[in-house]
């Protein structure tokens, strides 16, 4: 496994947001001591305690939250940082470092996405979605959750019809289509299989060939096919026919799509609703003076 590396300057961009809320904790005010198995690490009277690396960690990527509890040196460098990132802010006040307004801008625009993200959250966490209401979707879409016909087949692609004619032949009479398929089939990447295609669906191949293929039974070998790419001669080894998916393999992904369309949908009305609430003046014209002036 390679070593992953958590930069210092992208750790404050990644904690940043969630920690900005937080206020400097102090072992002066009462709490969990150096000693407690709750404080992580300690400097010049600050602490670090367990929930304020669980709180650090929700902020990362999934990927990293989780490399990070796989890895004992990873979750050290973590916390380094994070001392790191508290020494650092500590002595950028220290230095006389003031709030300006452009920090004071950023500070209310932070508030106002927490308040709007509070807001949406209790406004939208009524809804739900029940395994009937997935059920009764499954049971009407069916058609969604199918798997199409697939086929499994190899072919040897050649630049003439004479030459693919010539290798057809040579295959009704019992030639060796492995052996043919390396030699003769301009398709390198197939022909070292001996033209293996796997299986693959109607929508992967271009028309003439796929129109083909899925006219044919296994075994079958088929006449000289043109496409775009030259001349194939085909041989369908398996047929898989549609397959329905059954519904307990697609309740969650079902579950989760109406979930989204019902959020949606009440986001709409939500908005639709604040939008009566008062009188709105747009001037999109004006934005031409924005963009004219670069």
């Amino acid at each position: 496994m390679k070593r992953l590396i958590i930069p210092l300057l992208a750790l404050l961009l990644l904690t940043g947001a969630a920690q900005a809320q937080k206020k400097t904790t102090s072992l002066k005010k009462k709490g969990p001591t150096s000693a407690s198995p709750q404080v992580l690490a300690t400097f010049d009277g600050e602490k670090i305690t367990v929930q304020d690396y669980q709180e650090a960690l929700k902020t990362l990527p999934a990927q990293l939250q989780w490399a990070i509890a796989q890895n004992r040196n990873l979750r050290a460098k973590f916390l380094d940082n994070l001392v790191t990132k508290k020494m650092l802010v500590k002595t950028a006040k220290e230095s006389g470092v003031k709030e300006d307004q452009e920090m004071r801008r950023r500070i209310e625009e932070f508030k106002n996405e927490l308040i709007l993200g509070k807001y949406l959250r209790e406004k939208l966490e009524h809804i739900k979605v029940t395994d009937q209401e997935a059920k009764a979707y499954y049971d009407k879409h069916k058609r969604e959750f199918t798997t199409p016909k697939e086929v499994r087949a190899r072919h040897i692609l050649v630049k003439t019809k004479e030459k693919a004619e010539k290798i057809y032949k040579d295959l009704k009479k019992g030639a060796d289509f492995t052996k043919l398929a390396k030699e003769y089939s301009i398709d390198k990447a197939s022909a070292e299989k001996g033209g293996e295609l796997g299986f693959f669906t109607r929508a992967d191949m271009v028309k003439p060939f796929s129109d083909a293929a899925f006219s044919m039974k296994p075994g079958e070998i088929s006449q000289p096919v043109k496409t775009p790419f030259g001349y194939h001669v085909i041989q369908v080894e398996e047929v898989k026919p549609p397959q329905q998916k059954a519904f307990k393999d697609v309740k969650e992904e079902i579950k989760k799509q109406l979930f989204q369309e019902k959020q949606q949908k009440a986001f709409d009305k939500l908005v639709a609703q604040v939008k009566k609430k008062w009188k709105v003046e747009t001037h999109p014209e004006k934005l031409d003076q924005i963009f004219n002036s670069k």
